[in-house]
């Protein structure tokens, strides 16, 4: 598995081959370059979401290669399906908290500090300074 998968192309292959395809038809029905879909078939392939095989005509000419959804690729679909109409609770200051906080543990990352233990030591030092007080 050497090339990222591109998601949205995925959706749509496995949205497109419920019916299995040729390769050709495929990207016919898809309106995307022959190369975009090629590559996410072989990555798709590669994990198990699509399989395609070889169908020999008796006429000349090359085989037809058919694609077509497997158990994973349904699943896979089916979360998509299902996760895609969960909006995100994300408001614009959380996200720039959020980015502040990565920046902030990549610096400490760089000094060769673990942002987690220290975060566990800050922890036990407040639930001890609570014990205290």
């Amino acid at each position: 598995m050497g090339n990222k998968l591109d998601s949205e192309v995925a959706i749509e292959v496995l949205r497109a081959v419920k019916r299995p395809q040729s390769v050709s038809e495929l990207v016919a029905s898809l309106r995307r370059r022959n190369e975009a879909v090629i590559q996410a078939l072989s990555e798709m392939d590669e994990r198990g979401l699509v399989e395609r095989r070889v169908e020999r005509g008796g006429g000349r000419g090359r085989p037809r290669v058919v694609v077509s959804s497997t158990a994973l690729g349904e699943e896979y679909l089916d979360a998509y399906n299902r996760l895609s109409h969960i909006a995100l609770k994300a408001t614009p200051p959380g996200l720039r908290r959020a980015v502040a906080d990565a920046e902030y543990a990549s610096r400490l990352k760089a000094r060769g500090l673990d942002p987690f233990q220290l975060f566990l030591e800050l922890n036990e030092y407040v639930r001890s300074a609570k014990g205290a007080g």
